[in-house]
């Protein structure tokens, strides 16, 4: 299930890829598709592929993605986006094999792999969320969920729709929530407290990352604390007068990263260093926002244009 509008040459060879995976029996892949013009409808259906058409004012993460599920019939249905490419043709085999071999398994999810122009504060992100080396099964496995701390309790709903797997059944005993943003963890957050269980697989890799303005970034993360603070409680700055140190503090972390990418040239160093240092204070008011203000009556004007679009 990948949802697409206008995806470009770049999707031509992600389509590629999924026909071109083995192990698992022929794909049916399904795209709801939200008025592409550029010939991605066309490339969908040379492939096989089967589209639906969700006008753009009504997509929706969580119930666009019930309604392609629901269209399908199989155990097991992988869920990915029209820019992740795979990086080889067992990724859907190997997102798959640890459900058929634990039935107490929920969903699996696998690592994105950041693309060689990624910004490498946005790589370390990513490598953070999406990557590891190691296999992970993520459950509760006895313990409260109340009293962990906030940070636990985000490992614990680590996962993405970049690229994984669900299990029919625990969809059908809980569908995605109606989201326009985060429809993945808030569904994590759901399996995790019932007692269900995720498992990263580092083996299914798909190559993914975006370059976007630091404002748009940082709107992103606005939206990501928005809905860890009501999920998990989860407070990063929790007060105005931190927001200072943290910039400074970041700017110098940011400002590490940058240097230690010795195959760039002096322009992109300096166009890098520049967004970081946009980013970390953008960031860090996205956080404060985010976290303490997003629901309140008198920011809602603020919270729709900070949400608009994402």
């Amino acid at each position: 299930m990948i949802p697409t509008l206008n995806g470009g040459e770049l999707f031509g060879r992600v389509l590629d890829m999924w026909r071109a995976q083995q192990g698992v029996g022929a794909l049916d892949i399904v795209a709801p598709d939200s008025g592409s013009s550029d010939g991605t409808q066309d490339r969908l259906r040379a492939a096989g592929a089967r589209t639906m058409s969700i006008p753009r004012r009504q997509f929706n993460h969580g119930e666009t993605r019930n309604r392609a599920v629901s269209a399908t019939k199989t155990e097991f249905v992988i869920l990915s986006v029209q820019d992740a490419l795979p990086l080889a043709p067992d990724l859907a085999a190997r997102l798959v094999q640890p459900l058929a071999d634990d039935p107490s398994l929920c969903a699996t999810f696998g690592r994105q792999q950041p693309r060689a122009d990624c910004h490498p504060v946005l790589a370390a992100r990513i490598g953070a969320w999406a990557g590891g080396s190691e296999p992970v099964v993520q459950t509760l496995g006895g313990r409260d969920w109340n009293a962990l701390e906030p940070m636990e309790r985000l490992q614990l709903v680590r996962y993405d729709h970049v690229i994984a797997c669900v299990r029919r059944k625990a969809w059908e005993t809980l569908r995605f929530e109606a989201a326009s943003f985060g429809e993945d963890v808030r569904w994590a957050t759901r399996v995790i407290r019932g007692g269900g269980a995720i498992a990263f697989v580092p083996g299914a890799v798909v190559e993914h990352s975006h370059n976007r303005s630091a404002v748009d970034e940082a709107r992103r993360i606005y939206c990501d604390h928005r809905n860890l603070s009501q999920l998990l409680g989860l407070v990063t700055v929790p007060r105005r007068r931190l927001i200072g140190g943290n910039v400074a503090a970041a700017r110098a972390h940011y400002r590490g990263l940058v240097e230690a990418r010795a195959d760039v040239d002096a322009t992109t160093r300096a166009l890098w260093l520049a967004w970081a240092d946009e980013l970390a204070l953008y960031e860090n008011w996205a956080q404060y926002l985010g976290a303490n203000f997003s629901r309140a009556w008198w920011f809602l004007p603020a919270d729709r244009w900070l949400r608009r679009g994402i």
